[in-house]
């Protein structure tokens, strides 16, 4: 069954076989930021405002008050009660996790879009990539990708290999994130399956070999601009996709 971004339900439960992937527009929730400002930590507030662009200073602002917002709702408390803690890699885990099942949550953002993942399966990494046509991806993959997707990529026609480019890259991303160890696990250091329409797969990891029967990847819902992927330390039969609009 394809997957589809649908309109959250108001009320969302979790349940212990589940995934929970949610969507925000940037630009939908400007018109929030003051609200969602004041949920933010004071060292959340002061990293947001090194941004030099306000746009971006918007975006973070967005990002991290949605994220306290959605854990709010999962661990039944105020969106500014959310203590927050960052590995050495910067990725976030809940300072205090009192729930009966551990939460594990990522989120990822490009241009105006930012996706965010919750389960209580193991650890998750999400990544999504607005898909630049002036992006210079075939240098990207030369220095970034593994021999084995470096040939894959150059077998494809040029129509295929942008999206199939942004399919791997996300795949990737997502993977190292999910792992919290960020760039130290190099990027070529493991193969995915690149085309959009190849189910999403690690097909190889010199770094760490057993990962490969460990590791999911999935497909974020087709989208003609964003290419998106996430990884799951198991397996998940039952993932739900919402996109969420303003609530305040």
């Amino acid at each position: 069954m394809e997957r589809a971004w649908t309109q959250s339900p108001p009320a969302v439960v979790l349940k212990p076989d589940e995934i929970h992937v949610w969507r925000v527009f940037v630009d939908e929730w400007l018109a929030s930021l003051p609200q969602l400002r004041a949920f933010l930590s004071p060292d959340e507030q002061a990293r947001a405002q090194k941004f030099y662009f306000e746009r971006d200073r918007n975006c973070s602002i967005i990002a991290r008050g949605v994220l306290r917002v959605l854990l709010g709702r999962y661990c039944a408390l105020d969106p500014s009660m959310i203590m927050l803690c960052y590995n050495e890699f910067g990725k976030p885990d809940l300072a205090s996790n009192d729930l009966s099942l551990p939460l594990y949550f990522n989120l990822a953002h490009s241009h105006t879009t930012i996706v965010y993942a919750f389960t209580y399966i193991n650890r998750v990494g999400i990544d999504v990539e607005y898909m630049r046509t002036n992006i210079e991806y075939e240098e990207l993959a030369e220095h970034y990708f593994s021999p084995v997707e470096k040939a894959q990529l150059q077998a494809m026609s040029i129509e295929q290999k942008m999206q199939a480019f942004f399919a791997g890259w996300t795949r990737k991303e997502a993977y190292i994130k999910a792992r919290g160890k960020g760039l130290s696990i190099p990027l070529d250091s493991f193969d995915v399956t690149l085309l959009p329409d190849q189910d999403p797969r690690l097909l190889d990891c010199r770094e760490d070999p057993q990962s490969v029967s460990h590791w999911t990847l999935y497909a974020l819902p087709a989208d003609p601009h964003y290419a998106g992927a996430l990884a799951l330390n198991g397996v998940c039969e039952h993932l739900q996709f919402w996109h969420l609009s303003p609530l305040f």
